[in-house]
């Protein structure tokens, strides 16, 4: 291949790039708007998810603050009527039980014979705060809630009450964890808490693992966090979108571009230029 041949070769390469470089960037724009949505959609979601677990919590403090002013004898059928007036004012508490530092003596509905000694709790405060996370009691028998102690009471909550928050997003899952421990207490249906328990102790809060789009929240008043994760068809989805906006435009920036670059070439090998040239050049010389 000679000189003139890889000249012309380059000239069309560089004009080809030069001409479809508003594209390429415009997907790679669209690709940076489809990240940064998905981001953003997960963590308003999650921050959704942690003012329900808020309302939730202050509901529990409620309770257990009207329950202290009972001054009558403890687990008697009137002490247990009170407990029950007071969660049935309250949507999230699914029960009420006195307690006696681990040995829980009595709920609203039931008084065993033998107190029921609470095992090891996962959560301890001082000075009396204790929560067991996903317990299964004979308060319950059953069902594995959660148990957040107080001094004398203990408050009994759905687990799904803490974050079941509605998502037109399918493939959405999501796991609500204490940072203390890092013991998840609440998670959405069918979502992998084996999988999702590693990624919570790294320090990224945004990351892509094989097909899917992770994101972790802290909440600012308590030590729980969310992770949240979709699938990457949502990505791709918002990615569709946004290509539709901006390729028209990149294509238009192309076309403006291969006219100017047109333009330019037609004023740069016109007559009256090549003679400014050669002029400048000292080209011309004179036969008689």
């Amino acid at each position: 291949m000679n000189h003139s041949a890889r000249r012309k070769i380059l000239k069309f390469l560089g004009t080809f790039m030069v001409v479809l470089l508003p594209v390429v960037l415009a997907l790679w724009f669209a690709q940076i708007r489809a990240m940064s949505e998905t981001r953003n959609q997960l963590r308003s979601f999650a921050q959704l998810v942690l003012n329900k677990t808020e309302l939730v919590i202050q509901q529990a403090d409620l309770a257990r603050d009207m329950a202290l002013l009972y001054q009558g004898k403890m687990c008697t059928p009137a002490h247990q009527k009170n407990m029950l007036d007071i969660i049935r004012g309250r949507l999230y508490i699914s029960e009420l039980i006195y307690a006696q530092g681990d040995h829980f003596l009595c709920s609203t509905s039931m008084a065993p014979p033998v107190a029921y000694i609470m095992p090891t709790a996962d959560y301890k405060r001082t000075p009396d705060i204790s929560i067991y996370y996903y317990r299964d009691t004979p308060f319950f028998a059953g069902y594995r809630m959660t148990y957040m102690q107080r001094g004398n009471y203990v408050v009994v909550i759905n687990p799904l009450s803490y974050s079941e928050v509605m998502s037109d997003d399918p493939d959405l899952s999501w796991g609500v964890y204490d940072t203390v421990t890092g013991t998840f207490f609440s998670a959405s249906e069918g979502a992998p808490i084996a999988q999702l328990l590693p990624l919570v102790h790294g320090e990224a809060t945004t990351f892509q693992l094989d097909d899917r789009f992770y994101t972790k929240v802290h909440s600012e008043k308590r030590p729980i966090a969310i992770i949240v994760s979709t699938s990457d068809k949502r990505i791709h989805s918002i990615f569709y979108h946004e290509a539709a906006l901006t390729i028209p435009f990149g294509i238009i920036c192309s076309i403006l571009m291969l006219l100017m670059w047109w333009r330019t070439r037609q004023e740069y090998l016109s007559p009256r230029r090549l003679l400014k040239r050669a002029i400048k050049k000292r080209q011309l010389c004179l036969h008689y």
